[in-house]
């Protein structure tokens, strides 16, 4: 509805806000996020309380600068003014994010997974309600912008009914934050880069290609994202399973590690081809007709799935083994590509030349983590048989998702269906998996 409500042009300088506040959210909710599982999950009382109590504090202290940063660079770029507000209003929703993720971590580390889907499912049930309302009644830039501060105002209440057992309380004593930033400041910069370099390429590219242009990479860039923070959402249900092997036993960690790879890997090809093959049918219910160019440009961009997928598991690994060095070294040389790439092949090819700007952003990434995890670390690599298995079922039905004369909906239906066969033909699936997908035909 979005899309077209707000049309090419406009869409694009939406979304382009969006990735403003998205590099503010890295620093003070990704990053601290995942400090504070790892923490909380490892630390017995009082020092959890007084940990959790502090990082709140900081958080929300770091998410107020970066709302002062934002409206700093939507000045400097000439935004409008209801550009300029509603980037204004977006990031102080952060501040309101901030305080239920903090809320929630005990949820995490106790891995108590479903009333955190519930939470979140909340979340966007408003936030999408509130932006039909909206597009229905004609509304501009701004009130589209601003409604996720509302949303998120609404819903610290039920988080505070469901936060389990740690005090409410915002410790605002910057003496107690050096130890926390000492903690978190490497993953959170690393996190940081991670995200500054994704939405990067749709920032530079509203700066050196056309606005039309821009509005269609928009649209690719927005399913990209969505489907790019699956896997990181699955794996972080892992955190504290992997913080506490790093700790006691690395042998468990190699073994889970091989077994998120797998999984990872194959979830991530298997939606690759999905996306690249229904580009067409995703383009056309998302966007509608004004938009039918920016489907090859999905296409292209659906090859950086895979990367993002098997990435996923390695950043937690790192994570875990408090590698964070190498995480930011892997992220910033994915930043590095992504400047480049973007500046010259979006500026000659548009929409097309940003999805490959992602792409090379994403293998780097990937690349760059997997050799900062296995650099004398043998243990943590994947097995190849594996990844040939998967290669080759990847390859089966992408030849299949070719076919021109097939509709793109039914090209991603015969694509995915051919893959799982040949996912199963060939062994790839591990172990587990085959047992819990048996246990449930054996108990019918």
């Amino acid at each position: 509805m979005l899309t077209r409500h707000l049309g090419v042009s406009r869409f694009g300088q939406y979304t382009t806000v969006l990735s403003l506040v998205a590099v503010v959210a890295a620093v003070t909710d990704a990053g601290m996020s995942n400090i504070g599982t790892r923490e909380y999950a490892i630390l017995r009382e009082p020092e959890r309380t007084e940990m959790m109590r502090n990082l709140l504090g900081l958080r929300v202290a770091l998410t107020l600068g970066g709302t002062v940063l934002v409206s700093a660079i939507a000045f400097a770029a000439g935004y409008d003014e209801a550009l300029l507000l509603g980037a204004v209003l977006a990031s102080l929703g952060l501040v309101a994010i901030v305080v239920q993720h903090t809320l929630l971590i005990p949820l995490t580390a106790d891995l108590r997974l479903g009333t955190l889907s519930v939470v979140d499912l909340g979340r966007q049930v408003l936030l999408v309600g509130g932006l039909v309302a909206l597009a229905l009644g004609g509304a501009g830039v701004f009130p589209l912008l601003a409604v996720t501060l509302l949303v998120n105002l609404v819903l610290i209440g039920p988080v505070l009914l469901v936060r389990g057992r740690l005090s409410a309380g915002l410790s605002l004593q910057p003496s107690a934050w050096p130890p926390l930033l000492r903690a978190a400041v490497t993953f959170s910069l690393a996190s940081a880069v991670g995200v500054i370099y994704i939405y990067t390429v749709q920032i530079l590219t509203s700066l050196v290609a056309s606005h039309h242009q821009n509005g269609l990479f928009a649209v690719s860039f927005r399913v990209f994202v969505v489907a790019a923070g699956v896997p990181g959402i699955i794996v972080s249900g892992t955190l504290p399973l992997l913080s506490r092997a790093a700790r006691d036993d690395r042998d468990r960690l190699a073994h889970a590690l091989r077994r998120i790879f797998e999984t990872s890997l194959i979830a991530g090809v298997g939606a690759a081809l999905v996306i690249s093959a229904g580009s067409g049918f995703i383009v056309s219910v998302i966007a509608g007709p004004r938009y039918a160019a920016a489907a090859p440009v999905l296409a292209l961009q659906a090859v950086a799935i895979v990367a993002t997928f098997v990435g996923a598991g390695w950043s937690f690994a790192l994570l875990s083994l408090h590698l964070h060095r190498g995480l930011l070294i892997a992220n910033a040389a994915a930043l590095a590509v992504s400047i480049v790439l973007t500046t010259v092949l979006a500026g000659v090819d548009g929409a097309r030349g940003a999805a490959v700007a992602t792409i090379g952003g994403e293998v780097t990434l990937a690349l760059g983590m997997f050799a900062a995890l296995t650099r004398g670390r043998p243990q943590y690599r994947p097995p190849a048989l594996v990844v040939a298995k998967v290669a080759l079922a990847g390859a089966i039905g992408a030849a299949l998702s070719l076919v021109p004369s097939m509709p793109s909906l039914a090209r991603a239906v015969v694509a995915l269906a051919v893959y799982a066969v040949a996912i199963v033909v060939t062994g790839a699936l591990p172990h587990e998996l085959r047992m819990a997908l048996r246990s449930p035909l054996s108990r019918r």
